[in-house]
């Protein structure tokens, strides 16, 4: 039974290396990129509804009537995706001097809200409405839709990996090979972050008129990189 073992695990080492890559050659590293400017599609607005006061429990009903509020105006658009992106109870305090304490005032609950959505031209009036009904714009930014940048991401990585077998081609000509062997194969594509635009620069007066906004544009990337083998070669010396 132990020379039986021997003989399959000789066997099995003799198949994994006929499997394995051979690394005799010259290896080189290669790395390209793909981008594009892509028109944002979509609107990120996130504000927060807030309550302050004590005791603390009745706190949440007063944010309730706040979120029910803002609620009925976007209802009224039915086009936003809406989410509840954080609650929470802060503590209010104050210093006093006579004691040298810090003296506790009361709390302040804060609830965090998202919407997303394609409508662009709705966003400025219904921004203008919610904080109106109580809402606090905190920031609002611009980006390009997932299904957008999927398609884009996806027509990237097709031109950045024939761009990779170009260059491989190149570099396998330029040292007078024959061929070339892909060892490795990297892709590295990510979502392009959304500007934000700050709080201040939303602020409307009860005369302003809400401003147009320009969603500007996005630049997607993508990047591939990997190493090629090159036959094994020798070289005169010139």
């Amino acid at each position: 039974m132990p020379y039986l073992i021997a003989v399959l695990l000789l066997f099995a080492s003799t198949a994994w290396a006929d499997d394995a890559p051979s690394v005799q050659g010259t290896l080189m590293s290669i790395s390209v990129s793909e981008d594009a400017l892509l028109s944002n599609n979509e609107v990120v607005v996130d504000y927060r509804l807030e309550a302050a006061g004590a005791p603390a429990a009745g706190l949440q009903d007063r944010v309730n009537t706040l979120a029910a509020s803002v609620n009925t105006i976007l209802d009224e658009q039915g086009v936003f995706r809406r989410q509840t992106t954080g609650r929470s109870l802060q503590m209010l305090n104050h210093y006093d001097k006579a004691s040298g304490q810090q003296k506790r005032d009361g709390w302040r609950l804060v609830q965090s809200e998202r919407l997303i959505t394609m409508n662009l031209s709705a966003v400025p009036g219904l921004i203008d409405r919610i904080e109106k009904a109580g809402a606090h714009l905190d920031r609002l930014g611009f980006r390009v839709s997932a299904a957008a940048s999927e398609a884009a991401m996806n027509n990237l990585r097709d031109k950045a990996l024939k761009k990779f077998k170009a260059r491989a081609s190149d570099m396998a000509m330029t040292m007078d090979a024959p061929t070339y062997r892909i060892l490795k194969l990297n892709t590295d594509a990510g979502r392009p972050v959304s500007p934000m635009m700050p709080r201040g620069v939303m602020a409307l007066s009860s005369t302003e008129q809400a401003p147009a906004l320009n969603a500007g544009q996005s630049r997607l990337s993508v990047t591939v990189s990997g190493e090629i083998l090159l036959p094994e070669k020798v070289f005169p010396v010139r």
